[in-house]
């Protein structure tokens, strides 16, 4: 494609399209496996799988493709209320491998993203309970609605936006950085846990706790999570005496990412409604929310109470399909453990030489290095992590980075779960090179 054409494309996108989530000017045009090339016909290493993991199966694995060509050749939509194969088939598929008490024992309402499955459990928990009260945690991100925004941490999530009423947040497990001051890790995540006893008690009021949702691991929040699997227990028991449901948002830790097919099921955590999204449509937009057979009254399970008209697209579904195929089959949670290690291990001996690595956290391939300007103080390195991605991506490796202020410090590590020990050393080198080169200019 020559220059005027390329320009022609990035004329366009500036003058027609808004981009909301920062913007780039390279055009991508292809990618195969752990890697994908630019419209100059540059190759990088995706360390992101594009977005917070979506392509956990990789870049157009042909079983892949083959799936949802197959099934774009039949129909390419349907009105929801009518039964498609492919929708079958995921229900049983994600009942099959739900984690804990869940296995075998979900109905789930498929939609399109992240955003749309966590309003749906969010509806379906108050709808169902007759409750209004919600909370959440600091530091999360679910999705990117009005709703939603109100039980984000991160106040740029709705700077100049109304928060929902009857939702609430407490504080987050962060063991490197406790927001009670410095306690010991353990002790922290347990004070953690506790504040939700606290939030219903003086915030939501008893009778109007409806429902507590949060993230195994915080994602978009810089990759935080509570090293004391104890904090669960006392999340479960809270709710449990309530009876409020406990909703977990799997949307960037589940389709093996961990090391296991969800988070929960490597932190032992027993959801009554857990979502996911991104890795579960392997590139297509295809997202669930997976509620407890026995909390579905009848009438959410027949009667027209919630819709997103491309919900249960039998194409998306097709695709969600084969991504769970590719990854039992292939044992891609084995091989997110096994590389994860690899990375953190090297990751590990880096953190060591480089005063700007403060902390390196997993598990698997779901892994954040928290940048810092100084080991002892552990000020937060929001301008050299931005120059260390943007290095990175000039010289063909793409991180994922938290880019605003709070949590704009931690470099994230999510490639597609299929990346070869070649690829992974090769991303590393670079990373340790720019980080190098980073702090030398920074003396």
């Amino acid at each position: 494609m020559s220059n005027l054409e390329k320009e022609k494309i990035l004329e366009l996108d500036r003058k027609f399209v808004i981009h909301g989530w920062g913007y780039s000017d390279i055009i991508i045009t292809e990618g195969h496996g752990a890697r994908f090339k630019d419209i100059d016909g540059k190759e990088y290493i995706d360390c992101l799988s594009q977005t917070a993991g979506v392509l956990g199966v990789g870049h157009t694995d042909p079983r892949y493709v083959k799936a949802v060509t197959e099934q774009i050749s039949k129909i390419s939509h349907s009105l929801t209320m009518f039964t498609t194969e492919s929708r079958a088939i995921l229900g049983e598929k994600l009942a099959n491998i739900a984690p804990g008490k869940m296995k075998g024992h979900i109905k789930t309402y498929f939609a399109n993203g992240g955003s749309e499955a966590n309003e749906t459990a969010l509806k379906f928990a108050m709808a169902s309970t007759g409750r209004k009260g919600v909370v959440g945690t600091y530091n999360s991100y679910h999705g990117g609605t009005l709703a939603l925004a109100s039980l984000m941490g991160q106040p740029w999530h709705r700077e100049g936006l109304p928060r929902y009423p009857d939702f609430h947040l407490i504080p987050s497990p962060y063991p490197y950085r406790c927001p009670f001051g410095k306690m010991d890790p353990d002790e922290c995540d347990i004070a953690c846990a506790l504040a939700l006893e606290d939030a219903v008690k003086h915030n939501v009021g008893p009778k109007n706790f409806a429902a507590f949702i949060t993230e195994p691991i915080k994602g978009n929040g810089g990759h935080q999570y509570p090293y004391n699997t104890e904090y669960w227990k006392i999340i479960r028991e809270t709710c449990d005496n309530y009876d409020a449901m406990l909703i977990i948002d799997e949307v960037q830790t589940g389709m093996g990412r961990t090391g296991k097919v969800w988070a929960s099921d490597l932190f032992g955590i027993e959801p009554d409604i857990m979502t996911s999204a991104k890795a579960l449509g392997g590139g297509m937009p295809v997202s669930a929310a997976m509620i407890r057979s026995d909390l579905v009254d009848p009438k959410f399970q027949d009667e027209q109470w919630h819709i997103f008209t491309m919900g249960g697209s039998p194409v998306t579904l097709a695709g969600a399909n084969a991504a769970i195929d590719i990854m039992l089959e292939d044992k891609l949670p084995d091989k997110a453990k096994r590389q994860g290690e690899r990375i953190t291990k090297r990751l590990k001996e880096m953190e060591k030489e480089h005063r700007l690595i403060g902390e390196v956290r997993g598990p698997g391939l779901f892994i954040g290095i928290e940048l810092v300007e100084n080991k002892e103080t552990k000020k937060p390195a929001f301008k050299e992590a931005a120059d260390i991605f943007s290095k990175a991506l000039n010289k063909g490796v793409l991180f994922g980075l938290s880019a605003k202020a709070g949590v704009g410090n931690v470099l994230k590590i999510k490639p597609p779960l299929i990346i070869s020990d070649e690829e992974a050393d090769e991303a590393l080198n670079v990373l340790e090179s720019v980080i190098t080169e980073v702090e030398k200019s920074k003396r």
